[in-house]
């Protein structure tokens, strides 16, 4: 690792809610319904012959709590003598379903794990359970085996503030907040619980009495001379009833669990399955063949996926999947959704649909042109009333205006990669209208029949419209006759193309595929020659030059239409055109930052987009089959710093400045599952 003090998201799959702990000299803790990190208190570690041991992730220990109730300065404070390991101390192994670090004799891990999940309205109840159980675990081993000193671990941190003995007659050992969050291991000789409003210097001087405001319940685990030992602990979350407004939904966990303490002790029951499924998932990175930083890049992107999860369930009795937009909060934004369809494909590929299904049941709308869709359906579990988003405002041109061709595209492209790979011939047949309407639509926003879009939405009224690229110049923020778009206008019309065809929808084809042949054409007559690239917008001289480009071509790729993206095909013009451009651009000073050595979405902007880079570096090599060789490596281990260092408060990030890698936004985010593309 280039650093080992960076926050990650500990989360289980769609209980929107997180366990956050890693940076260095920093607190943590659980967080419910959001992604940003805490600032408790956590403590993890040893004491042996009267040393205190912990990992770095105490916030503050000078405050002595008891002088909060009796407004005196204590003259009579008991001893303790903690040593908090420093960085370069520790060992952290960041995989895709667990977290672990490691100082001396001491280990300790958060397993997350994951896997494939059925649609629930198909499960059985055992497994709804089992895959919908909003359980996470940690583990912490000590070996002093050669030692001749008993050693005590331990395991707890600000925010619970109850023991959870007293709530189950004994049974488990453990910490709660209410009735929503907690941690358990079944009763054991070997283990005890501690609460003290001074936590570490009671058990500093083997001060076992609890009490019952003490701010930090935790687990104390015994560990005799001579022997090696391991405990494994569950941490879970429970919020019941309903939490959403606009649409009524709960937790779809609450209808297989009745309360916290039944995820906890389920949770025990089967640990050993959850063990297993997250080494099965560990394992199948490291034998990936990815690199070391590609490797934790894609780790990294994981967990802040599932952190920003949610699995509700309607009044219908019908799921309702929600991805929710990092720090936004804002509900299944659609530019994300066609970003995240490579991932749910591969573990859940039902979510997919029942997104478009709900995009189109309430969020679409009629403009000038037909039919359209929102940028998406609301913020912090509001869903926004019908055919309205709560991003999108008229009358503007820049950051907030409305992405209306933009996510037309969206639910094309998104649809069309999940019909066509899954061949769910169901849903196709009962979709295939809106298809027709989406092409429709699409060709209306064309006034002068040269593929691409020159027509803004009526909703934007005085303004104009804009892509997902909202905080970017005019190079990638632009609608109109902008590349990018361009390009992805090209896609939707292949991949209709294809829908139409293999649905006896012949007339339809034929048409999708002339309007391809426009966009394809109308792209490739402003390559230039001189110069070697196409500017990223049509108009007013742009000079710019973009790698998102070639973005689109992933969508026919991906379904296996490759001859559409072969430089033999029937679009060969477009892809040498594109592979050009691609050589010209990839260089210091153009799309390669010249301090940083990471990649630039734009040669006119600082502000480049992790996840639209993972993207492109595939389509790049696997699509366009240019091969970069030892350059690739070294761009991998730039954009892994930008995480580990750049972005160490923030989680997996987004948009950064591409010569430091620090935060411009999208802090927290779950985009940058595009990385999954790397796995073959």
């Amino acid at each position: 690792m280039i650093s080992k003090s960076f926050y990650a998201h500990h989360s289980a799959f769609g209980a929107f809610s997180s366990f956050v702990i890693g940076k260095c000299g920093k607190g943590g803790g659980v967080v419910l319904n959001d992604v940003r990190p805490p600032e408790n208190n956590v403590y993890i570690g040893y004491k042996r012959d009267g040393v205190i041991s912990l990992l770095p992730f105490i916030k503050d220990d000078t405050k002595n709590a008891e002088e909060e109730f009796t407004g005196e300065v204590s003259t009579s404070k008991k001893e303790k003598n903690i040593k908090i390991f420093g960085e370069d101390e520790i060992e952290r192994e960041l995989c895709w379903a667990s977290d672990t670090w490691t100082a001396g004799d001491f280990k300790f891990s958060i397993i997350t794990p994951f896997g494939y999940v059925k649609d629930p309205s198909v499960m059985n109840g055992d497994e709804k359970k089992l895959a919908l159980a909003p359980v996470i675990f940690v583990q912490l081993t000590m070996d002093n085996t050669d030692s001749d000193k008993d050693a005590e671990m331990i395991f707890g941190f600000e925010g619970p503030k109850r023991i959870l003995s007293e709530l189950t007659d004994g049974k488990y050992l453990g910490g709660v907040y209410g009735r929503k969050y907690g941690f358990a291991i079944k009763k054991s000789d070997d283990v005890r619980e501690l609460s003290r409003l001074d936590i570490l210097t009671s058990w500093a001087n083997d001060n076992y009495q609890n009490h019952g405001l003490g701010r930090a319940p935790s687990l104390i685990f015994k560990v005799p001379r001579g022997e090696k030992r391991t405990y494994t602990v569950a941490l879970a979350t429970y919020q019941s009833g309903v939490i959403t407004t606009g649409i009524d939904a709960e937790f779809y966990y609450t209808s297989v669990f009745k309360s916290l303490e039944e995820v906890l002790s389920f949770g025990l029951d089967n640990q050993d399955y959850y063990l297993n499924l997250a080494k099965e998932r560990d394992e199948e990175l490291k034998k990936s063949g990815l690199n070391e930083y590609r490797q934790f890049l894609l780790a990294h992107a994981a967990h802040s996926y599932y952190a920003s999860t949610e699995l509700l369930k309607r009044d219908d009795g019908m799921p309702l999947w929600v991805v929710n937009e990092g720090e936004y909060i804002m509900i299944n934004t659609f530019d994300l959704t066609v970003d995240h369809v490579f991932w749910e494909m591969r573990f859940h590929p039902w979510t997919i649909t029942n997104t478009l299904d709900l995009y189109y049941e309430k969020y679409s709308y009629r403009d000038q042109a037909g039919l359209a869709f929102t940028h998406d359906m609301g913020v912090a579990d509001g869903f926004s009333k019908e055919g309205y988003s709560s991003y999108e405002l008229p009358n503007l041109t820049g950051c907030f205006s409305y992405m209306t061709h933009e996510e037309l595209l969206n639910w094309v492209l998104t649809g069309s990669v999940y019909a066509i790979k899954i061949n769910d011939k169901e849903w196709l047949k009962k979709n295939m209208g809106v298809f027709e309407d989406c092409f429709d639509s699409l060709v209306a926003r064309d006034k002068n029949n040269d593929g691409i879009m020159d027509v803004d939405s009526s909703r934007c009224e005085t303004g104009s419209e804009i892509t997902t690229y909202d905080s970017l110049d005019e190079s990638l923020g632009q609608a109109r006759n902008n590349l990018y778009l361009g390009v992805k206008t090209w896609a939707a019309y292949v991949m209709l193309h294809g829908l139409f065809k293999e649905n006896d929808l012949s007339e339809k084809a034929e048409k999708a595929l002339e309007k391809a042949r426009q966009a394809a054409n109308t792209i490739v007559a402003k390559f230039d020659e001189e110069n070697q690239y196409i500017p990223a917008v049509f108009e007013n001289g742009n000079t710019s030059r973009i790698i998102p480009a070639v973005e689109a071509l992933v969508y026919p790729y991906v379904v296996g239409y490759t001859d559409f993206v072969s430089e033999d095909g029937v679009f060969g013009g477009l892809i040498k055109a594109l592979k050009k451009h691609v050589m010209t651009i990839m260089k210091p000073g153009i799309c390669i930052d010249e301090v940083s050595g990471g990649w630039k979405l734009s040669s006119t902007s600082k502000n480049t987009w992790n996840s639209k880079i993972f993207l492109c570096q595939y389509v790049i090599k696997d699509v366009l089959n240019i091969d970069f060789g030892d350059k690739e490596i070294e761009w991998d281990k730039v954009h892994a710093m930008w995480q580990q260092v750049s972005c160490s408060e923030d989680c997996a990030t987004d948009q950064v400045n591409s010569d430091t890698g620090t935060p411009r936004g999208s802090r927290l985010y779950p985009r940058l599952v595009t990385s999954v593309l790397w796995m073959k």
